[in-house]
């Protein structure tokens, strides 16, 4: 996946699961969630949360704070 600069949380999440080889069912059960909200996620119509993070520190092995960063530009960018 070709891209230039910061990746959206979204677009970190779809390489996290590429680069692990899982569906998302799998990705959503070990995150806790259900797939439609991991579809939200990945829409950027919902949030990564410090909870939400940390789960996807323990799945993904990147640091809760790289997702909270994600976040957090992803939230100046939409919001200017």
């Amino acid at each position: 996946m070709a891209r230039h600069g910061t990746p959206t949380p979204g677009q970190a999440i779809l390489e996290s699961l590429e680069w692990l080889k899982m569906d998302k069912p799998e990705f959503a059960r070990r995150l806790g969630m259900g797939v439609d909200f991991l579809e939200k996620l990945i829409a950027g119509e919902e949030s990564i949360t410090p909870e939400i993070a940390t789960s996807l520190e323990s799945v993904t092995g990147s640091p809760a704070a790289f997702w909270r960063m994600l976040q957090s530009k992803s939230n100046r960018y939409s919001n200017p």
